[in-house]
């Protein structure tokens, strides 16, 4: 060991709290890096072990119709090492399933005959027997033996066999493409999807999925044409349903060995491949291997092997993770380098003394740098283990809800340690200690020995420093130019600020520790912030309660439902309901009798219907509120409503280009196809005072009133959006009712007109729904010319931010509430409400809860509504708000690390520079005492220097604060459109809170070490 080595350990050993300090933040940095790095290949891991056990291995699925041909393909590819594995899955045909075994599998079975590693590949893994070895041999789905017929292993089955075929729906004609058929379902990816033509009497194969016109909007149907029959001996079932196994006209059985003329159809070839790291890359090896096929890319599996994939999710995951690396380096480098830069000029001395006995300035550099690296060799490996144990605590907490958020519950969320995340962990916090101490050791290399050795190196003022210091110091003006310092902190004010004046450079090194701190605690705020608001919108609306139970009647007695049954719906109502419900039925009756109808005969129908509909609904809350164990938390109805909105008070929902759910029409105003709920009295009245508005004022059924929903939570396929709906209050026109030479409007449809007034528009389009029709149930759209409307002036009071728990934010439109009480009066056009009733049940028994609930309703209505039910189910919402939760809380927990973990580096950073910078300053004060300088005035410069320091570093933390949250806005806002850029206040309070704490216990510590000293001991010391 040379002597500079000894230097540099005993350096170290001098002073133990900068040793530490710095060691700690070395930790901290290699913890952090380790942390997220380790977390990303855990979650990695998991979400390849779920993916693989639920879809299998392959990574693209290639598809053919000659099977030898195809085979050829694979084979030569499998020579020439553009792919590795091969498995092969071929159209057996399809099998005819009885009506009741179409309801529990789908329209079809569908036979799949495999040959090749179709367990590792597709993961079709048997859950009992074995999979296929022979002719004859077949693996059913583990459904089959309760819903067919008690089928075991080693008994034999006997399935009509044949072809689907394509069908014209009654009074179509014409054909399509494959391209516009609906797919079985897959993962989409590799070259353009074929174009094949369908026409009337097309075999389909297993790649279109199941046709119904008056589904898809197709114009084909299909039906199944039986050629024979075929035996099988069942040797297994299976009860995972891999992505091989389901398609859109039902489940699969596999068989193996099959006779060539039973293989007809299309075949597949599922393949991986080596030494591939985009997906570009796979669909090149593909279309290499496999010209003109279609293929179809295993996205998942890419994506978790590692293979760069699109996707606006990941996007934003690798932006945050970006911003937030960028901010943890930078704390640490200025951490790291405020230790050794302050610990240069402790030992200016003792530089100056080595320089003076021969050492050259490489030596010096290399004695800092070697301080550098002991600190690392020490840090690095501590926080490599703090950062896998932290991650080992967390996962074991958190790993089982993590892994069932993700779907991986049998899969399990565990720690999984890459060595490449270890490597790069160690290299970047080593890389930012040398980086950190590069500055320092330079400093250190061109000590000046002179003043080094008559200790006044580090105390020495600039040229400019000191002609500043010498004009605030001039007896003339020393007390009337004194300022606010002087005023408030007397003789310690004008030191402090003559100091300033002195060695701004050294009070510019508090700030910025000072500046980062704040920088570190808003950052960790606006992660939790932006976070928190992608969970909530990406978790979906949740209903309140754990149970809701869901009814709808049916319109067949109300104007612009089927509308001739009016008059018999009033005869066989029961009782003095049937009274009402002939009123209801009234305008229908009369418009089957040929009689006139009006407009506002029809309004005043659809009232009465809604009225009693709502009366009848509000007896059933009151039944169901007595059901055992059922805790009753309220209930509403809803439906949707055609609206008039005028532009100013409208969101950008609206104005964008594309705008699903209404645009501008051409006198300016916009149409709208939104909803209104009808909310109980009793919760509509707390919703309305806490708007601080009084709920008597929406009671005056001559001026119907509304609360807005500003806000609502949508998808378009590519991002998650955050939608601003409504902007203002005033007054909205909701379509009520429609007449066209004495047909009545079922509805209303919100489309687009390209000949508008402005050259494009929105409008509203009437429309007649014909149960009856040639087509089995079509909608006719009328001329609006032709169409006498009526309107309902709403007056929207207020706008919320957010709808309230009971409502929910559904749909990507205009919500209004309104209180049940006006149902009684007004239905705003909506023909046939939606009951929705919530309950909270004891934990564990929302399933029985929901089911008792159920019957409770199906006899209420049965009995005594006098209308006949449409729709009624229970919804558990129970598991919904228990996985909601979940990601709350564990983006909720990792935003609580990381912002400890900031916390930390930013304290740290803090007390090390304010500790260490008074503690350089010990030979200064020990002056200052000499001369008589009393600890009061000394406590009044401290204090006056720290506001200072604060100062200076609070408007640039601040605008360092908003740029980092910009930063995290733009790579949340990726994934999450219309969020709204906020700033975490209470966040900013935390962090003024934890700096001023931390200014004030690295002063206090300071000080005292400065106090402990022996004056004259002071003023002789050459260094510490």
């Amino acid at each position: 060991m040379n002597a500079m080595t000894t230097f540099t350990i005993k350096s170290l050993r001098a002073n133990k709290v900068r040793t530490l300090v710095t060691i700690a933040g070395v930790v901290l940095a290699a913890a952090l890096l380790t942390a997220v790095l380790t977390s990303y290949t855990s979650l990695q891991a998991m979400l390849y072990e779920a993916e693989t056990r639920i879809a299998g291995t392959w990574m693209a699925e290639v598809q053919g119709d000659d099977f030898d041909g195809l085979a050829a393909q694979a084979q030569e590819a499998q020579a020439a090492g553009q792919v590795n594995d091969v498995a092969y899955l071929r159209d057996a045909g399809f099998g005819e399933l009885t009506e009741q075994q179409q309801n529990s599998f789908g329209r079809y079975l569908r036979l799949a005959d495999f040959s090749g590693d179709i367990e590792t590949l597709c993961s079709l893994r048997p859950s009992e027997g074995r999979l296929p070895e022979k002719a004859g041999e077949i693996m059913l789905f583990d459904t089959w033996r309760t819903a067919g017929d008690g089928v075991e292993v080693g008994d034999t089955i006997t399935v009509p066999v044949g072809e689907r075929v394509a069908v014209l729906a009654p009074g179509r004609t014409g054909s399509m493409t494959h391209g516009e058929v609906p797919a079985s379902g897959g993962f989409v990816g590799g070259m353009e999807a074929a174009e094949d033509e369908i026409a009337e009497g097309t075999v389909l194969d297993s790649s279109i999925g199941y046709l119904d016109a008056a589904l898809d909007g197709g114009i084909f149907n299909e039906e199944l044409r039986v050629t024979g029959e075929r035996t099988y001996t069942v040797v297994g079932f299976y009860d995972n349903i891999p992505y091989v196994a389901s398609h859109g006209y039902g489940m699969t059985a596999f068989t193996c060995d099959s006779p060539d003329d039973e293989l007809t159809g299309l075949n597949r070839a599922y393949v991986t491949m080596a030494g591939v790291d985009s997906t570009a890359a796979v669909e090149q090896r593909i279309e290499e291997a496999f010209p003109d096929r279609y293929a179809e890319l295993h996205m998942g599996l890419l994506r978790y092997m590692g293979v760069r994939t699109d996707g606006a999710i990941w996007d934003t995951f690798f932006n945050i993770a970006a911003v937030l690396a960028v901010v943890i380096i930078v704390a640490c480098v200025s951490l790291i380098y405020n230790a050794f830069a302050i610990s240069v000029a402790e030992r200016t001395g003792q530089f100056g003394l080595l320089a003076s006995v021969g050492a050259s300035r490489r030596q010096l550099r290399r004695a800092v740098a070697l301080e550098a690296l002991i600190v690392a060799a020490i840090g690095v490996p501590l926080g490599l283990v703090v950062g896998i144990g932290g991650c080992a605590v967390t996962f074991a907490a958190l790993g089982p809800s993590l892994a069932t958020i993700f779907g991986a519950a049998e899969v399990g969320f565990n720690l999984s340690v890459a060595p490449w995340a270890l490597a790069v962990a160690a290299g970047l916090t080593v890389a930012t200690v040398l980086f950190s101490v590069f500055v320092p050791a330079w400093r250190a290399s061109r000590v000046n020995v002179i003043d080094a050795l008559r200790g006044n190196q580090s105390a020495r003022a600039s040229k400019r420093g000191a002609a500043r210091a010498a004009r605030a110091a001039n007896p003339a003006k020393l007390w009337r130019g004194r300022g606010i310092a002087g005023r408030v902190f007397g003789m310690g004010g004008l030191l402090a600020r003559i100091n300033e004046k002195r060695g701004a450079s050294k009070g510019m090194v508090a700030s910025v520790s000072l500046a980062l701190a704040i920088v570190l605690l808003m950052t960790a705020g606006s992660l939790s912030t932006f976070l928190g608001t992608l969970t909530k919108v990406a978790g979906g609306p949740v209903d309140a309660g754990d149970v809701g139970v869901v009814a709808m009647f049916s319109d067949d007695t109300v104007p612009g439902g089927d509308g001739t049954e009016g008059a018999d719906a009033a005869g066989n109502a029961p009782g003095a309901e049937g009274a009402d419900a002939g009123a209801a039925g009234v305008d229908a009756s009369a418009q089957a009798n040929g009689d006139s109808l009006t407009l506002e005969a029809v309004v005043e129908a659809r009232n009465a219907r809604f009225a009693e509909e709502a009366a009848v609904y509000g007896k059933a809350w009151e039944v169901l509120k007595t059901t055992p164990d059922a805790e009753p938390v309220g209930w509403r109805l809803d439906g949707g409503v055609s609206l008039i909105v005028p532009e100013a008070m409208v969101g950008d929902a609206f104005k964008a280009d594309g705008a699903l759910h209404g645009g501008q029409m051409a006198d300016g105003s916009f149409a709208v196809m939104g909803s209104v709920v009808y909310l109980e009295d009793a919760a509509f009245d707390r919703c309305v005072a806490d708007a601080g508005l009084n709920p008597a004022d929406f009671r005056d059924p001559t001026e119907p009133r509304a609360l807005g929903v500003g806000k609502a939570y949508g998808n378009n396929g590519a991002v998650y959006e955050l939608l601003d709906v409504l902007t203002a209050t005033g007054t909205v026109q909701a379509l009520t009712a429609g007449l066209c030479e004495g047909e009545v409007v079922s509805g209303f449809a919100v489309a687009y007109e390209a000949d508008g007034a402005n050259g494009a528009g929105f409008d509203f389009v009437p429309y007649v729904f014909e149960p009856d029709g040639a087509d089995g149930g079509m909608t006719r759209n009328l001329d609006p010319a032709d169409v006498e409307t009526a309107t309902t002036p709403v007056e929207v009071v207020a706008v919320l931010d957010e709808a309230p728990e009971l409502v929910g934010m559904y749909g990507e439109s205009v919500q209004l509430i309104v209180p049940m009480s006006l149902a009684a009066t007004h239905s705003l056009g909506i023909i046939d409400p939606t009951f929705r009733a919530s309950f909270d049940a004891p934990e564990g028994r929302s399933g029985e809860v929901g089911d008792d609930l159920v019957n409770a309703a199906g006899t209420f209505f049965h009995d005594e509504a006098p209308f006949e039910v449409a729709f009624l189910a229970m919804n558990d919402y129970a598991g919904d708000v228990a996985s909601n939760q979940t990601l709350a809380m564990v983006v909720n927990v990792f935003c609580l690390l990381f912002t400890v973990i900031l916390a930390l580096i930013a304290m740290a950073n803090v007390f090390n520079t304010v500790t260490n910078g008074l503690i350089l300053r010990r030979r200064e004060f020990a002056v200052m005492r000499s001369v008589g300088l009393s600890n009061r005035q000394f406590r009044a410069m401290i204090v006056d220097e720290c506001v200072a320091w604060c100062a200076r570093g609070l408007v640039p933390g601040v605008l360092l604060s908003l740029l980092v949250s910009w930063l995290l806005w733009v790579a949340v806002s990726g994934s999450l459109s219309g969020l709204s850029f906020m700033v975490p206040w209470a966040y900013v309070a935390l962090a003024f809170a934890m700096t001023a704490a931390a200014v004030g216990i690295s002063v206090a510590y300071g000080m005292h070490r400065c106090k402990a000293d022996n004056v004259v001991e002071a003023l002789r010391m050459d260094s510490v």
